[in-house]
C-alpha cells in the first residue's frame, strides 16, 4: 500500500497493510521561508518513512497577517513569542480587513509550502497543512486574557472580527487545496472547558469552524485538534472532518471515549511529553500498542501534538517502528 492508501483505509474502517504513522514539529527558523520549510520537513518525512506530511508553520502566520510582530526566543517547542497583538480594544474587531491570501506574504508563504512539498513528495503521500481556527486566530490577536474578557463584555464585537476571519481563513484553505493539499489539519485552541463553555462555543465559534472545513470539501483527509486539556469534544461531530485528535491523555477523554463522542477515528495517541520526551523507548512502544488496543486500530499513529524539539531521535524511531511491527 502507499501511504495514502494505509490512511484511506483506516477512514474506512479497513485494515491497512500496516497502520499509518506520522510525527510532526516546528521548524523554527526554517518556517520563514517556504523553500527551506519545505527542506526541512521533507527530510524528516523521508528519514522516518512516515505516511503524512503534516506541515507546521509558525503558529503567528495568520495572525501575522492582520499585524502581529514575533519573534523567535527559543521557546521547547519552536513557536515564536508576540511583540505585538493587533487587538486590544472590542473597536480593534470591526476594524480587522478581509485579507486576500495571496497578496498577504505571511499567509502567500504557507499556500507556496504547499505547492512545493506536493512537488517534492508526489502523489501518494498525503500533504495536510495546519490552519488555525478562526477563534484560534483572535486568541492570536488579542492574546488569551483580552480575548476572553471582550467575549464577555462585548460578544459582539468578536463575533464581527470572527466573520472577517472566518471568510480570510475560508479563502486561505481554498488556496491550499488548488496549491495541492489533501485537507487541512485544524486547530481549534480555544475549543476547551478551561477557557469557554459548550454553549459559548458553539454560539460564536461553531460555524466558523465549519465554514473553513468545508472550503476543503473537495479533499479526503480533514482533521479537527482539540489543542488543551479538556477539550470540548461534544462539538466535534458536527464539524466536517475525517480525523480527530487531542490530548488525551490529560483531563478529559480517553481514547476510546473520546471516539465515542466524536464518532471518528483519531489521529494521536501517544503524548508528546510525558511519553515521547520524558520517556523511554519501551515506554514509547507501550503507548503505540496500547493506543491501538484502546481504538480497535481506528488510529492513525502520532502525538497528540507537535513533539518538544528537545524529543530523543530514538524515541521517534521507537514510535514509528513500534507501529510497523503491529502488522495490517
Amino acid at each position: 500500500m502507499t501511504p495514502a492508501e494505509r490512511v484511506r483505509a483506516t477512514l474506512a474502517g479497513e485494515r491497512p497493510d500496516r497502520p499509518a504513522v506520522t510525527v510532526w514539529r516546528h521548524w523554527p527558523g526554517a518556517d520563514q521561508d517556504a523553500a527551506a520549510h519545505v527542506d526541512a520537513e521533507v527530510r524528516h518525512r523521508d528519514a522516518l518513512d512516515l505516511d503524512v506530511l503534516k506541515l507546521t508553520p509558525s503558529a503567528a502566520y495568520l495572525a501575522e497577517g492582520w499585524g502581529a510582530r514575533t519573534v523567535d526566543r527559543g521557546d521547547p517547542l519552536g513557536v515564536r513569542d508576540y511583540l505585538h497583538r493587533p487587538v486590544s480594544e472590542p473597536a480593534h474587531w470591526h476594524a480587522l480587513p478581509e485579507l486576500v491570501p495571496a497578496d498577504v506574504v505571511s499567509l502567500a508563504r504557507e499556500i507556496t509550502t504547499v505547492r512545493l512539498a506536493r512537488a517534492r513528495v508526489g502523489p501518494d503521500v498525503p500533504v495536510l497543512p495546519t490552519v488555525f481556527s478562526p477563534l484560534s486566530v483572535a486568541r492570536y490577536l488579542a492574546g488569551e486574557d483580552v480575548l476572553l474578557t471582550h467575549l464577555r463584555d462585548d460578544r459582539a464585537a468578536v463575533v464581527a472580527g470572527l466573520a472577517t476571519i472566518t471568510r480570510t481563513l475560508v479563502a486561505l484553505v481554498e488556496a491550499l487545496v488548488d496549491a495541492g493539499a489533501d485537507g487541512v489539519y485544524l486547530s481549534l485552541f480555544p475549543a476547551s472547558h478551561r477557557l469557554v463553555d459548550a454553549g459559548t462555543y458553539r454560539e460564536v465559534a461553531l460555524d466558523g469552524d465549519r465554514q473553513v472545513l468545508e472550503a476543503a470539501s473537495a479533499t479526503w483527509l480533514r482533521v479537527v485538534h482539540f489543542h488543551l486539556p479538556e477539550p470540548l469534544l461534544e462539538v466535534a461531530p458536527a464539524l466536517p472532518a475525517e480525523l480527530v485528535s487531542w490530548e488525551h491523555t490529560g483531563p478529559g477523554p480517553a481514547l476510546a471515549e473520546g471516539m465515542r463522542l466524536t464518532g471518528r477515528p483519531v489521529l494521536g495517541g501517544v503524548d508528546q511529553v510525558s511519553v515521547l520526551r520524558d520517556g523511554t523507548p519501551a515506554g514509547v512502544r507501550a503507548a503505540v500498542r496500547a493506543a491501538w488496543a484502546a481504538t480497535g486500530g481506528r488510529l492513525v499513529v502520532a502525538p497528540a501534538c507537535s513533539y518538544p524539539l528537545a524529543v530523543p531521535p530514538a524515541h521517534l524511531r521507537a514510535l514509528v517502528e513500534e507501529t510497523r511491527a503491529l502488522g495490517g
